[in-house]
C-alpha cells in the first residue's frame, strides 16, 4: 500500500518592493554578489545560508517518510535573479519518499492504481501561499529511462484545495496512475492453472480399475493449485473482498474437485453393479447346485476345484448369455459418466473463460 519515490521539486516565486531590496542586501553582506547590473545573472545560495531568505515549507501529505538521498552533498539550491524591482527565487530539492497509497485490488491482477502525491505547505494557509503549476496542461517530467517491472506508468497534474480546521490550504498533486502488465500474471499464474486443471482431466481416460493412478493425478493437481494460491495471497494485503484472482484459483480447484467427485460417483456406481452381480449369480447357481447334489452328482463337483466365477455346463446350456440382468445404473451409465465427463469439463471451463474475462476488464476499463 506504498511506494518510494525519488524525485526533484521545482518552485519559483517572486519578490517585490522592500522584501527584494532586504535579499539584495543580504546578498551583498554574504559577499556572493556585489551588484545585479545584468538580468540573466543569477545567484547561487548555499544552504547554509538559507536562513537570510524565505523558504516554502513545501511538504507530502500522504508521505510516510521523507530523507534526502545524499548526506555528504547538499540536494537543495536556491538561486535568486533580479529584474527591474522584482526579485525571481528559484528554489530546487531533490527527495526521496514512501508515499502511502489507498490501493483497490478488486480486479487484481488488471487492476489500475491511482496514487496521489499531494504538496502543500505546512504552516501558510491559503491567502498566504498559493501553489500553481507553472504548465497545467503538460505533463510532470519522467525520467526516459525510468521502466516498472510490472505496471505502466502516467503521470497527471491536478491542483485543488484542502480545508483542514476551518484553514483551507492550497495544494497541488501528481497523480501516478499505475497499470499492472497482465503479461507477467499469464505466464507465472493463468497458464500453469489452466494447464493443471486440463492435467486432472486425463483421469477420464484412465481405466476405471486404476485407482492409485487416478487419485493421484487428481489430489497432485489440488494440492499444487492449493500451493500456487497461496503464493500469491502472499504477496497481496488482507482484503475482506474477493478479487479476480480468486475466483479464477477458487473455480480451477473447483474443476478439479470436481474431477475427483466424478470418479467416486464412478466408482461407487462401478462397485454396486459388481455386488448386483454376485447376487444375481448365487441366487442363479445355487438351486441348479442342490438338483445335481440331489442326482448325485454333487460329490464329484465339490471334488473339482472351480473358481467363484466359475459357470457350470448345465447353466450354460440352460440360461446361455441370458441367465441375469443388469440392473440400469449398472453398465451403461458407469461408461456413459466417465465418456461425458471428457466433453463437460472442457466445455465448462471454456464456458467460464468466455463469461470471465470480459466481465474482469470491462469492470475495470
Amino acid at each position: 500500500m506504498d511506494f518510494r519515490l525519488d524525485f526533484f521539486l521545482w518552485h519559483q516565486w517572486n519578490v517585490t518592493g522592500n522584501f527584494c531590496l532586504t535579499y539584495e542586501t543580504n546578498v551583498k553582506k554574504l559577499g556572493l554578489r556585489e551588484s545585479w547590473k545584468e538580468i540573466s545573472e543569477k545567484v547561487t545560495v548555499s544552504k547554509n545560508h538559507f536562513t537570510f531568505f524565505w523558504i516554502p515549507d513545501t511538504y507530502i501529505v500522504n508521505a510516510k517518510s521523507v530523507e534526502t538521498p545524499s548526506k555528504v552533498t547538499s540536494t537543495q539550491v536556491l538561486t535568486i535573479s533580479k529584474v527591474d524591482d522584482t526579485c525571481i527565487m528559484e528554489y530546487t530539492a531533490r527527495f526521496a519518499a514512501v508515499v502511502g497509497c489507498q490501493m483497490e485490488f478488486k480486479h487484481y491482477p488488471v487492476d489500475i492504481q491511482q496514487c496521489p502525491v499531494t504538496f502543500r505547505s505546512y504552516s501558510y494557509p491559503m491567502d498566504t501561499v498559493h501553489y500553481e503549476w507553472v504548465d497545467k496542461d503538460s505533463s510532470p517530467l519522467k525520467n526516459p529511462h525510468l521502466k516498472l517491472l510490472q505496471h505502466n506508468l502516467e503521470l497527471k497534474k491536478l491542483q485543488f484545495t484542502v480545508e483542514t480546521l476551518n484553514v483551507k490550504y492550497s495544494c497541488i498533486a501528481v497523480m501516478f496512475i499505475l497499470e499492472r502488465q497482465i503479461s507477467y500474471h499469464l505466464m507465472q499464474v493463468f497458464a500453469p492453472s489452466a494447464m493443471i486443471v486440463m492435467l486432472s482431466w486425463f483421469s477420464f481416460w484412465i481405466g476405471i480399475d486404476a485407482i492409485p493412478g487416478r487419485v493421484t493425478l487428481v489430489v497432485t493437481s489440488l494440492l499444487s493449485l492449493f500451493t500456487q494460491f497461496s503464493g500469491i495471497r502472499g504477496g497481496l494485503p488482507p482484503a475482506s473482498y474477493i478479487n479476480g484472482i480468486d475466483i479464477w484459483m477458487a473455480t480451477c480447484m473447483l474443476f478439479v474437485f470436481c474431477s475427483f467427485a466424478e470418479f467416486v460417483l464412478v466408482k461407487y456406481f462401478d462397485k454396486q453393479r459388481q455386488v448386483f452381480f454376485q447376487q444375481q449369480r448365487k441366487q442363479t447357481l445355487t438351486p441348479l447346485l442342490v438338483s445335481d447334489m440331489e442326482k448325485g452328482q454333487g460329490q464329484e463337483n465339490l471334488k473339482k476345484p472351480r473358481s467363484v466365477w466359475t459357470i457350470p455346463a448345465t447353466v450354460q446350456d440352460n440360461f446361455p448369455h441370458n441367465w441375469f440382468k443388469h440392473p440400469s445404473w449398472s453398465v451403461d451409465w458407469v461408461v456413459t459418466i466417465d465418456h461425458a465427463a471428457r466433453i463437460i469439463f472442457p466445455l465448462a471451463f471454456l464456458i467460464f473463460n468466455t463469461f470471465y474475462w470480459p466481465v474482469l476488464l470491462t469492470r475495470m476499463y
